[in-house]
Parts: structure tokens; sequence; C-alpha cells
């Protein structure tokens, strides 16, 4: 069989296991109608999906399932329920056609429709034209949206209806999207300008343009989110500044300079934020192996574009203290002493010197003894693996010495006696090696168990006071 034909094989093997598993999903859900036994929703089902009315066939399955579920008012329920299926499908159909812009009398090609024809559905023009409406006045919507964000007029709605002729132009509609998207597009006037840095006095200028395009001037919304802009304006200008050597003074001159409206307050709690974190991360960076540098950083801390602030102190010390704690622990010196690389012990304070000195040598120690214990090991398994090999060779020669031993008809002569001595010589060898290498093997062993608690015994030490 050729590749392609192989792949063409497993491609129908997956199509066939795919449907055997949508069509036994499809009779579980139908089992489930059964037991719940509401026949309004049932039709309902099967109106909804497009599906002729078949009560007789679902009456007739669900009698092998629960038939006391089957009531005599079952049939009215069960075409009551589909009457609202069918509804709602004509109606989702419509207005997939009103959102897609296509006229109403795309009835016709939904009727004439392959998925209509394969299950006979009920034809329901009204619903189809009540789901049109619907759609076709979302989709007006959406397009009044699109232009009123564009800053475009809504006298722009001439153009549209004359576009739109041909599939049915919702004037109502068009306008309602255009206040929205005319209200969007204020908004973000006011946001960009604020993002920038601009004044709110720009609004003078936009509304001017705008008032000569004939597009609507709304004010508030422009200044709601310029107001609300401009705080972050300050805010992210205020995280650069406390580390670029600005402070509030400065940045009061220059909102003054440019007519801007300074947000003093959530400046100086950006601004003081910043530093906090800064102190903190000066803090942790030399608490993890260095000295405690706090008097030097305070002192040259205009030189390196930062502010010293009331909570520089506290916070610094903190941020040192923890980690200088992780620094000296015992765990991270036995782990620096064992990769021998160089630590600064130093810097660790009183007590905890001592422990991460000891910690650190027991650490090259535990590698030491490790490495002799892993050399011990390879002599163990190598020895172990030879002296496998013997007793396979042992015990294969004692099977042909039985085997030639029961055999009656073997010749007894010069050649047979010799391979017999060759065989008793090989055995004696192959049992001495085994015997000598006894003791040498109990010995590795011992040596191996000696290691394991040599081992538990440096780490159990290094917590030790």
């Amino acid at each position: 069989m050729s590749s392609i034909s192989r792949i063409g094989s497993t491609l129908l093997l997956l199509a066939t296991v795919a449907m055997s598993l949508t069509a036994c999903q499809s009779t579980m859900l139908r089992v489930n109608d059964c037991k719940a036994g509401d026949w309004g929703v049932i039709g309902n089902k099967d109106g909804d999906q497009g599906f002729d009315p078949r009560f007789e066939e679902r009456k007739n399955f669900c009698s092998n399932i629960d038939e006391g579920k089957i009531k005599i008012d079952s049939a009215a329920s069960y075409q009551a329920g589909w009457e609202q299926g069918n509804f709602r499908y004509w109606q989702r159909l419509g207005k997939q056609d009103g959102l897609a812009a296509k006229p109403v009398s795309s009835f016709a090609d939904q009727a004439a429709s392959e998925p209509v024809k394969k299950n006979k559905t009920p034809l329901h023009q009204l619903a189809y034209q009540q789901g049109w409406i619907s759609g076709n006045a979302d989709y007006w919507r959406g397009v009044g949206d699109q232009d009123g964000v564009a800053g475009l007029p809504a006298s722009g709605e001439n153009a549209r209806a004359s576009e739109g002729l041909a599939i049915g132009f919702n004037r109502l509609s068009y306008l309602d999207g255009w206040q929205t998207g005319n209200q969007a597009y204020w908004t973000r006037l006011g946001y960009l300008d604020a993002h920038e840095g601009k004044s709110d006095k720009e609004f003078k200028q936009h509304a001017l343009i705008a008032q000569q395009a004939g597009v609507q001037v709304r004010e508030t919304a422009y200044r709601t989110a310029w107001d609300l802009e401009i705080i972050e304006y300050w805010k992210r200008l205020a995280w650069e500044d406390a580390t670029q050597g600005r402070d509030v003074n400065t940045r009061r001159a220059d909102a003054k300079s440019r007519g801007l409206t300074f947000s003093e307050a959530e400046y100086k709690r950006m601004w003081e934020q910043r530093l906090v974190q800064y102190w903190q991360d000066a803090g942790k960076d030399d608490g993890y192996g260095k000295p405690n540098q706090l008097e030097d950083r305070m002192a040259n801390a205009r030189r390196n574009n930062v502010f010293v602030i009331a909570q520089t102190r506290d916070v610094y010390q903190q941020a040192w203290t923890e980690q200088n704690t992780r620094y000296c622990s015992v765990d991270n010196a036995f782990a620096y002493g064992r990769s021998n690389h160089r630590m600064a012990i130093e810097v660790c304070i009183g007590a905890q010197q001592n422990r991460a000195q000891r910690a650190w040598m027991s650490g090259r120690e535990y590698e030491v003894v490790l490495q002799q214990q892993t050399f011990r090991n390879d002599e163990l398994h190598r020895l172990a693996d030879r002296r496998s090999d013997a007793e396979r060779r042992l015990a294969r020669i004692e099977r042909d010495s039985r085997r030639d031993q029961d055999d009656k008809s073997r010749v007894a002569n010069s050649d047979s006696a010799n391979s017999d001595r060759k065989r008793e010589q090989e055995k004696h060898e192959l049992r001495e090696f085994l015997r000598r290498t006894y003791d040498e093997f109990e010995d590795l062993r011992r040596w191996n168990f000696r290691y394991e608690q040599q081992l538990l015994q440096i780490k159990r030490d290094i917590y030790l006071n």
C-alpha cells in the first residue's frame, strides 16, 4: 500500500470514528430527553434544529426507554414546543443574514438551502423577517459606531443610506451607533492629549476642526477622559523621575510652564513608591553576599540621581537583613561548599558566620566523600559484573558436564577425556575466582555503607549549633 493510500485510509477511519462518536452522543441526548419526559422541550429542540415535526418518531423511540413518560397530552406539548423552536430557528437565520448585510429577500435563499431541504424544515417567513430586522439594525448600528469613532459627521447617514439602499437602511440604528461612536471619538481625543502631556486647552482646536467638519462636539466626554488620564501621566513621570534626579519641585514648575493641571498628590505618592522599591532592591542586592552599604549609598544618592526618603533606612535594612540571612543560611553555605565556589562568609553576622563557615567546609568534605563513594561504587559494579559472568560460565560448564555424563552413546576416548579435564580445570578456576573475590565484594559493600553513613552524618552536623 502506498503512503498516500495509507493516509487516505487513516483519514477515513478517523472520520468514521468521529461520526460514530457524534451519533452516540446524539443518541444519549435523546435517551436523556425520554427519561426527563418533557415533551415541550423535546419538540422545542427539534424545531430549533430545523427539523420537521416528528412526534411519532420520538414517541416510538421513547417507548423503549420509559413508556410511562408518554402522556395523553404529549403530542400537543411536543407541537407547541416545536412551533417555538421553529420560530427561533428562522429568527436566528434572519438575524444572521441581517448582520451580514443581506437583503430581507434572502429568505428565498434560505428556503432553498441544502439544510432546509434535507431536514424538510417548514418555512416561517415572519420569524425570519423579525430576526432580519434585528440583525439589520445591529449591522447599521455597528456602521454608525464605526463612523462616529472615525470622527465623521452624522450627516454621513445620507451617503450610508444610498450605499445601503439594496439591503435596507435603518436610519435610527445608524444614528444610535453614531452617537456611541462620536462619544468614543471625543473620549479618545481627551485620553491621547493627556497621555502625551498636552494641555486640555487643546480641546478648543479640536472643537474648531470638528465644527468645521460638521462633527458634533462633546466637551464633557473629552474632559472626563483627559482628567482621568492626566493623573496617570503624572504617575508615570513620577516613577521615572524618582531614579533620574527629578522631584516634585521640578515637575511643579514644568506643569506651570506648559499650562497643565499638576496632580501633585498622586505624583508624590508614586514618586515615593518608586524610591521605596529602589531602596528595597538595593538592600536585596547588597544583602546577598555583600556588606551593608547603606551609609555609602545614602551619601552618594544624589550622584546616582536618586533620593533619600524617610523610609530609606528601614526599607534598606529590612531587605538587606532578609537577604543576608538567606545568603548565610547553612543550606546555602553547604551548597556553595559542594560546588567549590567562594563564599563571602565575612558578611555574615555573629554566630551565623561560624555556622556558615562550618557548613561551607562540610559541603567541601561532603563532595570529597561522595567522590570516594562513587569510585568504590564503580569498582563494586565492575566486580559484580565479573562475578555474574563467572557464575554464568560455571553454570553452563556444569550443565554441559551433566549432559555428557547422561549421554549413554558418548564414546570414551582420549578426546573426551581431554575435554573433561579442561572442563574440570575451568570449573576449578571459576570457583577459585568466586571464592577469592567474595571477601573483596563484601568489603566494597561495607565501604559503600560507611560512605553512606558518613554523608548522612555530615549533613546532620551542619545544623548543630
